[in-house]
């Protein structure tokens, strides 16, 4: 036995409870309502897209329509606004490099004009700095091993019989044979220029006494040979005469 056929209204809606659906008279539409909505003899809703129809929520499906068209509109300004900025930025710093490009090169050579003055020409001014004097190493001597490095007040007594001003001695040398010191020594004027590279005194109970002929001759203290017989070939003045010679080799 075949179902009659509703009239078309709104019914309750068979697969949704508590909603009805309209049925224009051949099938369910797609609009439903609450159940406490219309009922079957009210009118057929107006089709959906005419303007003012309201959907399920109740608001105008015009206005749903205005708003998505604004709210696309929108979104498409701020992508753009934000791309747009930084497509700006890079166009702009990748045209800069390329502007002075051109730039440099329409500017034309110039060949720089030739020096008319010689460059200026830099003193360096230099310090030389002396180095201090070491101090003089013992005398060694391998004439004889009796020789010894003189005592400066020694030498500084010989010295003081000087005749010419200026004179000094250097390379002391002394041989101490008990009564007589024998003293030699290497006598330079004021510049440092050797006057005799070898001469010897005798020295007896503190008076000086002058030997070898240089000594003679540059000093004022009387002669050994007559005041003492110390002759100027006596073995104590050879040996002293050639300790002071080894050190001025």
């Amino acid at each position: 036995m075949t179902s009659p056929t509703p009239p078309p209204g709104w019914h309750p809606d068979p697969s949704e409870p508590g909603l009805i659906r309209y049925w224009d008279g051949n099938k369910w539409t797609e609009h439903t309502q609450p159940a406490t909505g219309p009922t079957a003899e009210e009118p057929a809703p107006t089709d959906a897209g005419a303007p003012g129809q309201t959907d399920r929520a109740g608001v105008p499906r015009a206005v749903k329509i205005v708003g998505s068209i604004v709210a696309a509109f929108i979104v498409i300004g701020v992508l753009g606004a934000v791309f747009g900025n930084d497509e700006t930025s890079d166009d702009s710093q990748a045209a800069a490099p390329s502007t002075t490009s051109t730039v440099a090169a329409q500017q034309p050579s110039t060949p720089a004009p030739a020096a008319s003055t010689p460059p200026a020409t830099t003193t360096m001014e230099q310090t030389t700095t002396t180095p201090a004097a070491a101090p003089p190493s013992p005398a060694t001597y391998s004439s004889d091993p009796r020789c010894a490095a003189a005592d400066q007040s020694l030498v500084a007594l010989v010295a003081s019989g000087f005749s010419e001003s200026g004179l000094a001695l250097i390379n002391g040398t002394v041989i101490d044979a008990g009564d007589y010191t024998y003293v030699g020594g290497t006598t330079i004027d004021a510049s440092g220029r050797m006057e005799n590279r070898s001469d010897v005194w005798v020295v007896a109970d503190g008076t000086v006494y002058s030997s070898t002929g240089g000594a003679r001759n540059t000093t004022n203290w009387p002669r050994a040979s007559s005041e003492l017989n110390v002759s100027p070939g006596d073995p104590d003045v050879q040996a002293v005469d050639a300790c002071v010679v080894d050190l001025t080799r």
